[in-house]
Protein backbone atom coordinates (compact mmCIF):
# COMPACT_ATOMS: atom_id res chain seq x y z
CA UNK A 1 0.00 0.00 0.00
CA UNK A 2 1.29 3.31 -1.11
CA UNK A 3 0.65 6.81 1.15
CA UNK A 4 1.93 9.17 -0.73
CA UNK A 5 2.72 9.15 -4.61
CA UNK A 6 6.28 10.61 -5.91
CA UNK A 7 4.38 14.09 -6.79
CA UNK A 8 3.69 14.36 -2.86
CA UNK A 9 7.16 13.71 -1.65
CA UNK A 10 8.56 16.19 -4.36
CA UNK A 11 6.31 18.54 -3.30
CA UNK A 12 7.20 18.33 0.50
CA UNK A 13 10.90 18.45 -0.85
CA UNK A 14 10.74 21.76 -1.86
CA UNK A 15 8.57 23.36 0.95
CA UNK A 16 11.19 22.09 3.40
CA UNK A 17 14.19 23.46 1.27
CA UNK A 18 12.16 26.50 1.07
CA UNK A 19 11.41 26.59 4.46
CA UNK A 20 15.55 26.04 4.90
CA UNK A 21 16.39 28.71 2.69
CA UNK A 22 13.73 31.36 4.06
CA UNK A 23 15.32 30.76 7.95
CA UNK A 24 18.56 30.61 6.52
CA UNK A 25 18.77 33.80 4.45
CA UNK A 26 16.68 36.03 6.86
CA UNK A 27 19.46 35.18 9.75
CA UNK A 28 21.97 36.48 7.17
CA UNK A 29 20.18 39.62 5.72
CA UNK A 30 18.50 40.44 9.30
CA UNK A 31 21.89 39.84 11.52
CA UNK A 32 24.03 42.70 9.55
CA UNK A 33 22.22 45.39 11.37
CA UNK A 34 21.46 43.24 14.22
CA UNK A 35 24.88 41.45 15.45
CA UNK A 36 27.77 43.47 17.11
CA UNK A 37 30.86 43.39 16.00
CA UNK A 38 32.46 40.20 17.70
CA UNK A 39 30.27 37.88 16.68
CA UNK A 40 30.60 39.23 12.89
CA UNK A 41 34.13 38.42 13.37
CA UNK A 42 33.81 35.05 15.14
CA UNK A 43 31.71 34.01 12.15
CA UNK A 44 34.20 34.81 9.81
CA UNK A 45 36.23 32.26 11.15
CA UNK A 46 33.51 29.19 10.77
CA UNK A 47 34.28 28.47 6.97
CA UNK A 48 37.48 27.96 7.66
CA UNK A 49 37.26 25.40 10.15
CA UNK A 50 34.42 23.69 9.13
CA UNK A 51 36.83 23.38 5.73
CA UNK A 52 39.81 22.05 8.04
CA UNK A 53 37.78 20.16 10.02
CA UNK A 54 36.45 17.87 6.71
CA UNK A 55 39.48 17.76 4.76
CA UNK A 56 41.06 16.44 8.61
CA UNK A 57 38.52 13.79 8.58
CA UNK A 58 39.36 12.67 4.85
CA UNK A 59 43.17 12.54 5.25
CA UNK A 60 42.73 10.50 8.72
CA UNK A 61 39.53 8.30 7.65
CA UNK A 62 41.26 4.95 9.63
CA UNK A 63 42.34 7.03 12.65
CA UNK A 64 45.97 6.00 13.97
CA UNK A 65 46.66 3.75 11.00
CA UNK A 66 46.30 6.78 8.53
CA UNK A 67 49.53 7.71 9.91
CA UNK A 68 51.82 5.92 7.39
CA UNK A 69 54.50 7.24 4.42
CA UNK A 70 52.16 5.82 2.00
CA UNK A 71 49.29 7.49 2.67
CA UNK A 72 49.96 10.59 0.16
CA UNK A 73 47.03 12.89 1.62
CA UNK A 74 49.24 13.64 4.72
CA UNK A 75 52.14 15.15 2.28
CA UNK A 76 49.24 16.86 0.02
CA UNK A 77 47.87 18.05 3.49
CA UNK A 78 51.24 19.49 4.36
CA UNK A 79 51.94 21.21 1.12
CA UNK A 80 48.44 22.75 1.07
CA UNK A 81 48.65 24.38 4.20
CA UNK A 82 51.66 25.63 3.44
CA UNK A 83 50.22 27.18 0.55
CA UNK A 84 47.27 28.27 2.28
CA UNK A 85 49.60 30.06 4.83
CA UNK A 86 52.33 31.69 2.29
CA UNK A 87 49.27 32.92 -0.58
CA UNK A 88 45.55 33.33 1.46
CA UNK A 89 43.79 31.82 -1.45
CA UNK A 90 41.57 29.24 -0.91
CA UNK A 91 41.30 28.35 -4.66
CA UNK A 92 45.00 27.97 -5.45
CA UNK A 93 45.29 25.72 -1.99
CA UNK A 94 42.77 23.31 -3.20
CA UNK A 95 44.60 23.44 -6.40
CA UNK A 96 47.87 22.63 -5.21
CA UNK A 97 47.15 20.05 -2.45
CA UNK A 98 45.05 17.78 -5.44
CA UNK A 99 48.18 18.54 -7.58
CA UNK A 100 50.61 16.80 -4.77
CA UNK A 101 48.05 14.20 -4.01
CA UNK A 102 47.51 13.30 -7.98
CA UNK A 103 51.24 13.54 -8.75
CA UNK A 104 52.45 11.79 -5.69
CA UNK A 105 49.90 8.58 -6.70
CA UNK A 106 50.50 9.14 -10.78
CA UNK A 107 54.25 8.35 -9.62
CA UNK A 108 53.71 5.68 -7.09
CA UNK A 109 51.88 3.56 -9.70
CA UNK A 110 54.88 4.51 -11.98
CA UNK A 111 57.29 2.62 -9.68
CA UNK A 112 55.06 0.49 -8.27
Amino acid sequence: MQLYNSIDIWILIVICGVITFLIRFSFLKFANDTLIENMKEFLSYMPASIFAAIITGGVFNKGINSISVDNFKIYAMIFALFIAYRFKNIILTICSGLAVLWGLNFINRLIS
